[in-house]
C-alpha cells in the first residue's frame, strides 16, 4: 500500500493565480484517494495576492489563511494538510517545507536574502528547499538559473510543464544527485481533479517533518508518474546558467 500526497498547490487566499479557496480542495482530494496535500502559496516576492502595504505580521497572517482554512477542513474530513510556500527570485523559484508561521514572523529579513542564504537558513532550521519546475518556459522567464548547491532537490515532474521541460529537470537532478519530487502545481479544484502528479510514500506522513526527512534521504517514496526514458530532450528556448559552489554564474548545457 502507498499513500498519495500533492506537494505543490496554491489557494486564492494568498496566490493571485489561484481560483479555489484552501477549504475547497479537501473534498476533492479526499474523493481522489489522497492522504494529504501541501499548501505552497506564492510568497511576497512571487505572484502573491497579499497587500504588501500592510505590516509584516498582517502580511504573514493573510498569507497563511489559505493553509489554515484548508487545515481546518482537512482535520474535519480526515485529510492531512501541511504548510509550505513558493519563494521566487528572477525566474527561479523554490518550494519550502518544514517551517511554520512563527518562523516567517521571526524572519522579515528573508526578503533580502539571495538563494544561497535562504538555503542555509532553511537547512539550519531543519527545513527542505526544492527548486520548483527548473526548466519551465514562460514569456516572463528570460533565462533559466540552476542552483544545485543551494537546494536539497528538484521538482523533476511538474503538472504544468511540458514533457520536454520535465525531462530536462530529471536529467539535471540526476547529474547533481538532487532529491527528486513531483507536484501538480494546482491552482483550482478542476486542476486537482485532472492533474495527477502525486508523490507516493510507503508510510503515512504524520507531520511535515516525515516528508522532509524522506525526501532528504531519498527513500521511502517514489514519484507517482513516470517519465519516458531520456532521449532527445531538445534545447531550452532561453539561456541556461548554472550557479556553482562559489555562486559563479556559468553557461550550462545538459
Amino acid at each position: 500500500m502507498s499513500y498519495r500526497y500533492e506537494t505543490h498547490l496554491h489557494t486564492r487566499e494568498a496566490s493571485a493565480c489561484a481560483r479555489s479557496c484552501g477549504s475547497q480542495y479537501i473534498a476533492v482530494y479526499k474523493h481522489l484517494g489522497y492522504s494529504g496535500i501541501c499548501v505552497t502559496d506564492h510568497f511576497f516576492n512571487g505572484n502573491t495576492a497579499i497587500d504588501q502595504t500592510l505590516g509584516w505580521e498582517e502580511q504573514v497572517n493573510g498569507f497563511c489563511l489559505g493553509y489554515e482554512r484548508a487545515k481546518a477542513e482537512g482535520d474535519r474530513q480526515g485529510l492531512s494538510v501541511f504548510f509550505g510556500w513558493e519563494h521566487a527570485f528572477q525566474g527561479d523559484e523554490y518550494l519550502i517545507y518544514g517551517l511554520d508561521k512563527k518562523w516567517l514572523l521571526d524572519h522579515r529579513e528573508m526578503m533580502e536574502w539571495d538563494q544561497h542564504t535562504l538555503f542555509e537558513q532553511i537547512d539550519r532550521a531543519g527545513g527542505l528547499m526544492i527548486q520548483a519546475h527548473p526548466f519551465r518556459e514562460r514569456p516572463y522567464i528570460k533565462e533559466v538559473n540552476l542552483h544545485p548547491y543551494s537546494c536539497h532537490g528538484s521538482e523533476v515532474i511538474n503538472g504544468q510543464n511540458t514533457m520536454a521541460c520535465n525531462l530536462r529537470s530529471e536529467a539535471y537532478a540526476n547529474t547533481f544527485a538532487l532529491s527528486p519530487t513531483c507536484g501538480g502545481d494546482i491552482h483550482t479544484i478542476e486542476e486537482a481533479s485532472t492533474i495527477s502528479q502525486a508523490m507516493l510514500f510507503d508510510e503515512p506522513l504524520t507531520t511535515i517533518h516525515d516528508f522532509v526527512d524522506a525526501v532528504k534521504a531519498q527513500r521511502g517514496y517514489r514519484l507517482g508518474a513516470a517519465l519516458p526514458p531520456i532521449c532527445d530532450i531538445g534545447s531550452p528556448s532561453v539561456p541556461v546558467y548554472l550557479h556553482d559552489r562559489y555562486q559563479r554564474k556559468i553557461p550550462y548545457t545538459l
